[in-house]
């Protein structure tokens, strides 16, 4: 699966919904870049959107392009109102306490509300053969977390989601050769897991 599947599960399940969206400043929003700036993407679906994040200075530039943007710690933040979907893109791995986040985003989710994830897979096989070749491998220097799909998996259940399912999918930009066709015939060597879960009710 291509990067496409990312965004196109994204916009199915945020079509029409109250959303938030967690996370929302990334390194493509500072120039709105394109249709690959996921906050845009969500924007264009969603019957109301409201985005999270703590990065300040860029929440003060987004809001003053007229973007409904809150500066905010996800794991701490209580924002006073549900939400029909939560979104946090690439940002559980950002995290010091991903399971105080999770549970803070229950909080978010009406009775049956979803959550929507997605973070990169450990099991990548470029990833693996730096590590197996003694060498470092390349990671953003803000990561503070890995999560496989089973221990993902697990610390959604643990605190307190429902019906999770996990989904591998390649991210285009990083695909190439041999590596794109292992990932095929064996998925769980994708680039990236993509999971959803509904809070209970």
């Amino acid at each position: 699966m291509i990067e496409n599947y990312r965004l196109d599960t994204i916009r199915n399940k945020t079509r029409g919904k109250k959303v938030l969206d967690v996370g929302c400043v990334d390194h493509r929003s500072a120039n709105e870049q394109g249709e690959e700036w996921l906050h845009r993407v969500i924007r264009e679906q969603a019957a109301e959107l409201v985005g999270l994040d703590f990065e300040a200075d860029e929440v003060r530039k987004l809001i003053e392009r007229g973007y409904n943007i809150v500066h905010g710690d996800a794991e701490v933040k209580d924002l006073g109102q549900t939400f029909d979907v939560v979104v946090a893109g690439e940002l559980i791995e950002h995290l010091e306490n991903p399971g105080r986040f999770l549970r803070n985003m229950r909080k978010h989710l009406v009775p049956g509300g979803e959550l929507i994830l997605t973070t990169p897979n450990p099991f990548y096989p470029k990833r693996l053969a730096e590590i197996l070749l003694g060498r470092h491998a390349q990671v953003n220097p803000q990561h503070v977390s890995w999560f496989c799909p089973q221990t993902l998996k697990a610390m959604m259940a643990r605190t307190g989601f429902v019906d999770i399912e996990i989904t591998p999918f390649n991210n285009s930009q990083r695909m190439r050769g041999a590596v794109e066709a292992l990932s095929r015939f064996r998925p769980w060597f994708a680039t990236n897991l993509l999971a959803c879960a509904r809070n209970p009710g």
